[in-house]
């Protein structure tokens, strides 16, 4: 912010309009006479070159440029390229606020656990924790994390935490029951599966997690229940995908003919939505296979 000119006591001189550079209405230049008008694109191309700064002289940035780059970024995660997408959250990170933003760091945590760089990951989530403590999905990842690392006392300590935050994800609960059964308190793991299907109750992971803890107890019955339950879910979810790649092999073959019916948008994303269905329709196959081995095995035992 600009302090204030103080009034002069001099005599007075002929006004002279102050330019303010964030102004659209800026005066022409004049040069040799003649009057030379700047474009809106000479303009804007100022004000883009212009830091801005808060009161404490601290960098406003751009956020709809990290956002914009953000969002180029998790496109290039999906599409698995991981090193990309961290050269775009990178670049974004030139245009946050003061050079940090706490959801930059998550994405890049993200990133960093694709590629198996699990320390670099746990750093980058650390980051975007020190900005905002209460960020349930950054707790949430960095413990699923230490579990990998198996330090276990880590990984609950981070999963509690997250679950204070936003006790109703279904995700944090399977994942601090995994935590304890791992550590070999299969009770305490049953207990926190069994939240997780009552948030969700569709949750696969979590009700396949269940039957085996329940298993693991002995209570065969309650075990042969839920896997008996989760087989008939997996089956239903494997049939709608089955449908699904059928027809994008369909919309694959009219898009290859000449006076195709489709659209030119149907046409581009053809590809596209073959590649995803193949790959969905083979998770929610393995999903059911895993189910029906459950099932199969908790039978066995009985």
């Amino acid at each position: 912010m600009e302090t204030p000119v103080p009034v002069a006591t001099e005599p007075a001189l002929e006004p002279v309009t102050a330019s303010d550079p964030l102004s659209l209405d800026t005066a022409p230049l004049a040069t040799g006479g003649v009057v030379v008008e700047e474009s809106v694109d000479d303009i804007l191309a100022k004000l883009n070159a212009i830091k801005l700064e808060d009161d404490g002289g601290k960098s406003l940035g751009d956020p709809d440029k990290v956002v914009a780059l953000m969002h180029e970024g998790n496109a290039l995660i999906s599409a698995g390229r991981p090193d990309a997408a961290l050269a775009r959250y990178k670049e974004a990170l030139e245009f946050a606020e003061d050079g940090e933003d706490s959801e930059v760091f998550f994405n890049m945590g993200i990133a960093y656990k694709a590629k198996g760089e699990l320390a670099k990951a746990a750093a980058e989530y650390e980051r975007a924790l020190e900005l905002t403590p209460q960020y349930a999905e950054a707790l949430n990842n960095l413990g699923n994390i230490r579990k990998d690392q198996k330090k276990y006392d880590e990984a609950i300590a981070h999963l509690e935490s997250s679950i204070k935050v936003f006790p109703g994800n279904p995700k944090t609960h399977n994942n601090l029951g995994t935590v304890y059964g791992m550590k070999g308190n299969v009770n305490k793991a049953a207990l926190y599966f069994a939240k997780a299907v009552r948030l969700e109750p569709s949750y696969i992971d979590a009700r396949q997690n269940l039957g085996q803890a329940y298993q693991e107890q002995g209570r065969l019955d309650v075990a042969e229940k839920e896997f008996g339950e989760v087989l008939q879910i997996t089956r239903g979810i494997m049939l709608r995908q089955k449908k699904r790649l059928e027809a994008a092999r369909v919309m694959v073959d009219q898009a290859k003919k000449p006076g195709s019916p489709l659209t030119f948008e149907q046409r581009n994303n053809a590809g596209g939505e073959l590649d995803a269905a193949e790959q969905a329709s083979r998770m929610a196959n393995a999903k059911y296979q895993r189910s029906l081995k459950l099932l199969q095995s908790v039978r066995l035992m009985r």
